[in-house]
């Protein structure tokens, strides 16, 4: 049993060197796999963004709303003391952009600047493996990012040292399976002392072996991944795809002390069908397989997925209803109505 199982709801405490706090997730309502690190030397923020998305034909809930913009601000505060942020990808649950956007991230300009500003930005590299998409939002992420950050640096492949504390980034790997059009990510290793841990956003599962390769390179004690989105229909992700990732994971539980996996696999009610014998497998060899959720000591809070009954328990006022409507024309730059 690793040594660092949650002692108390929020951390998990790997050594008195080594500090792991997840802020955000499926689990907890949000698209997101937000994760503060601090270690002895060093205060490093992954992935600080939390987002929603359309779902079921269905916009997001003025509930969605409260806690996004909850989370989002905490993570603003939070980074007050941060020395470090890593971007594993420009898509916006991973990455607060300069330009306002209520509908869908909760984010300003101002919230950005108070961000970014004064620390070192290390991301995910925009000039090779990356798609169209994601290389437009990382250039004009960037662009506005080195005006006020103290460096901003390609990060893919990369390693740097603060203190005692080694920071290891991965080559570009597939976002989910080889050949997707979702383009590539970075994932993120730190080791402090004897211990450390693997943050991989947006592997799904993950669905290729080179990715869970580097993953035991690094020796982790605990690992930080997104699960496969098992919510999408088989004519999105095939049946196949979901038992390479089932595969994958397996092998990694059977090495890694403690893996927590969020993010896309929380979209899906049913999430715990496809997670359990994969759970059962790990217990068996005296190790964990939690999310986020379970490590914070929280109930599950699966807004996304429970949209539809969201909206039929509790339904949105005109004034909301409107709004809807609108940010269609104004480019989402309107606050949704929360207090009606």
């Amino acid at each position: 049993m690793v040594e660092g199982k949650p002692l108390a709801p929020g951390k998990i405490q790997l050594s008195s060197e080594l500090e792991i706090t997840p802020l955000a997730a499926e689990s907890l309502g949000v698209r997101s796999l937000a994760t503060h690190v601090q270690t002895a030397d060093a205060s490093v923020l992954i992935d600080p963004s939390v987002a929603l998305g359309f779902r079921d034909n269905y916009h997001p809930h003025p509930t969605e709303y409260i806690l996004l913009e909850s989370l989002q601000k905490q993570i603003v505060v939070g980074a007050e003391t941060v020395d470090l942020i890593v971007i594993s990808h420009f898509h916006h649950d991973h990455f607060m952009p300069f330009f306002r956007n209520y509908a869908l991230f909760w984010s300003s300009r101002d919230d950005a600047e108070a961000l970014y500003g004064g620390r070192k930005v290390w991301c995910k590299d925009i000039r090779t493996r990356i798609n169209y998409s994601q290389q437009r939002r990382g250039y004009n992420f960037i662009r506005s990012a080195r005006k006020v950050a103290q460096e901003v640096v390609y990060a893919d492949g990369k390693a740097l040292k603060i203190g005692k504390t080694l920071i290891r980034f991965s080559p570009a790997v597939p976002h989910g399976e080889s050949g997707t059009e979702l383009g590539w990510v970075i994932m993120t290793a730190i080791r402090c002392g004897s211990f450390s841990l693997v943050h991989a956003s947006d592997v799904q599962g993950p669905m290729v072996k080179e990715t869970a390769d580097w993953i035991l390179s690094q020796k982790p004690d605990v690992l930080i991944l997104a699960g496969p989105p098992t919510y999408l229909s088989p004519e999105r992700v095939s049946k196949e795809v979901i038992t390479i990732a089932a595969n994958n994971l397996d092998v990694l539980v059977e090495q890694v002390p403690m893996v927590i996996v969020d993010h896309h696999l929380l979209r899906d009610l049913e999430w715990h069908q496809w997670l359990e014998p994969i759970q059962q497998r790990a217990n068996e060899l005296g190790n964990q397989v939690m999310t986020v959720a379970e490590v914070l000591g929280r109930p599950y809070n699966q807004l996304e997925a429970k949209r539809k009954s969201l909206y039929e328990n509790h339904p949105v006022s005109s004034t909301y209803e409107a709004w809807v409507k609108q940010i269609k024309k104004s480019r989402s730059r309107i606050r949704p109505p929360l207090d009606t």
